[in-house]
């Protein structure tokens, strides 16, 4: 996505309805106590919501390191820490997908709000690597549900235009918002035990369509996406126009879009 786009409109769209409510769900589950000179890793840090939160009950002897693979996100949050909290943390543009520390280096591996574009498998292989016996894992993450209305909306445009590849390709797509079960299996897969998963749903206001098509928040997790399973790129605006109407059609009162919020929690064999 157009990182212009997404920093310009972050703080009014993107933070309230995505960083904050899995921030806040997230820290309420994070470890009461930590070991003295404990190692934390932050995948996805943001803007640093939760880095803040969790630097202030760092123990003096403890570390954070603080992760995002966009650095004007990683500039926000360095700004929002100040210098005092930021003594304990140390920022590094990495991709959850493929980190570059060393094995067994951590004590708690969290994230809030892992964005779907990454594989949930490859991020829990990584994880799995970089935790040490006993360390913990906390994560929230976009579950199977979510979206669920501009996703059918796109289903059914496709059908319309009898583009049966892009069909299949969304099929694929969807598995990138897991269900409680498969999530139970890849945590087992990976070598964590006492696998805890919850499951709340969030839903977000839209007027028209096409606000919500137009929001950074549904472009950078869904929409782009999707939009991308279309080979002619000039079929594309074709392809958006259509939802729009759709969307307006069968949501004429406004548009209530769910986000299946999960929360996994683990720890390391």
């Amino acid at each position: 996505m157009d990182k212009r786009l997404l920093l310009k409109n972050f703080t009014r769209q993107h933070a309230p309805h995505w960083e904050e409510p899995f921030r806040s769900w997230v820290d309420e589950e994070f470890p009461e106590q930590l070991p003295e000179k404990a190692s934390l890793l932050e995948l996805c840090c943001s803007d640093g919501g939760l880095t803040r939160l969790v630097a202030e009950r760092l123990p003096e002897g403890g570390r954070l390191i603080a992760t995002d693979d966009i650095r004007e996100l990683m500039d926000l949050a360095r700004q929002q820490l100040g210098q005092a909290i930021g003594k304990k943390v140390f920022f590094k543009r990495e991709t959850p997908e493929e980190l570059s520390f060393a094995p067994a280096t951590f004590d708690g591996i969290y994230c809030a709000g892992l964005p779907p574009a990454y594989r949930l498998d490859r991020v829990l292989a990584e994880s799995s690597r970089l935790l040490r016996k006993d360390g913990f894992l906390l994560l929230g993450v976009a579950m199977q549900g979510s979206f669920c209305e501009l996703l059918d909306v796109f289903r059914e445009v496709l059908e319309k235009e009898d583009l049966i590849s892009a069909q299949d390709e969304l099929d694929r797509l969807l598995e990138r918002f897991p269900r409680r079960g498969q999530l139970q299996r890849l945590l087992s897969a990976h070598g964590f035990i006492d696998g805890r998963i919850k499951q709340r749903t969030y839903t977000m206001k839209f007027e028209r369509g096409l606000e919500l098509v137009s929001s950074v928040l549904v472009q950078r997790h869904c929409l782009e996406a999707c939009l991308e399973l279309i080979a002619d790129r000039g079929w594309r605006e074709g392809i958006l126009a259509g939802m729009v109407r759709s969307l307006d059609t069968y949501f004429p009162g406004g548009i209530e879009l769910t986000i299946e919020m999960g929360r996994l929690q683990a720890d390391k064999l």
